[in-house]
């Protein structure tokens, strides 16, 4: 009988050693997760200059002060044979994308090597930000460029949808179409953030300028796009999150 037990326990211990194994082979698999270090573009693939991080981090840093939605974009090589959804999860939840009462963030990662992208959208926001419409972002907006190979266009057309969809103002439906490459996206990411700070300074009763522009001159502006023209601004990166896993999104090729 005792050897009975001592053969039973020994084949136990083997039975138990291939689960442990199994896991920690799985947890070696997954590509890893940088610190977020107040930092909202990051670029692991070197895709952008670093005079485009730093007016994309400007732009995302004055679109945060006016609306408090947190959007994060994240640039990488591969995904190192992750799945880009729930790669794209991990990173939204460790990153604590969002305000922790609104759940308001949103993170955009980018796979350039296997030619896969994601919009992860907190809870707080998949009212406006929907699957259908980060998908049609994708298709629409961003691999047109991509499949150019002009990234910078492409980010930047990509970051306009996602604010206009936020705002309830995206409303493209159509096929992609051939873009001019000496057309460029930035000022509407100006106008955006233009229209939410002067209809919060008009709303707060403040004053300046903002008073004589009214909502549709604004909305006007915003919808022609006022010749996409590239500009020139400092950098910033405060940082603040809610640490939410995020509720919805859209994972696409181009």
């Amino acid at each position: 009988m005792p050897c009975q037990l001592i053969k039973f326990f020994s084949a136990m211990k083997y039975l138990l050693f291939f689960p442990f194994l199994f896991l920690s082979l799985l947890g070696l698999s997954q590509r890893t997760i940088p610190p977020h270090g107040g930092v909202w573009v990051h670029d692991e693939a070197s895709l952008l200059s670093p005079a485009a991080i730093s007016q994309l981090e400007s732009i995302l840093k004055g679109y945060r002060d006016s609306t408090s939605n947190q959007i994060a974009l994240y640039i990488i090589p591969t995904l190192d044979g992750d799945d880009i959804d729930d790669y794209a999860n991990r990173v939204f939840s460790e990153w604590k994308l969002g305000d922790e009462k609104k759940d308001n963030g949103v993170l955009w990662l980018i796979a350039v090597n296997d030619r896969r992208q994601r919009i992860e959208v907190g809870f707080g926001l998949e009212g406006n930000l929907t699957d259908a419409l980060s998908s049609r972002i994708n298709r629409n907006e961003v691999a047109p460029f991509f499949r150019e190979g002009n990234y910078d266009a492409g980010i930047q057309a990509g970051l306009v949808g996602i604010m206009k969809a936020i705002q309830g103002t995206y409303v493209n439906e159509d096929p992609p179409r051939k873009r001019s490459k000496k057309r460029s996206p930035i000022a509407s990411l100006l106008i955006i953030i233009a229209i939410i700070v002067l209809m919060s300074r008009r709303k707060g009763g403040g004053g300046g300028g903002g008073g004589y522009w009214s909502a549709a001159m604004l909305g006007t502006m915003l919808g022609s796009g006022m010749g996409r023209s590239s500009g020139s601004w400092g950098s910033g990166g405060d940082f603040g999150g809610g640490g939410f896993s995020g509720g919805g999104g859209s994972s696409d090729s181009w």
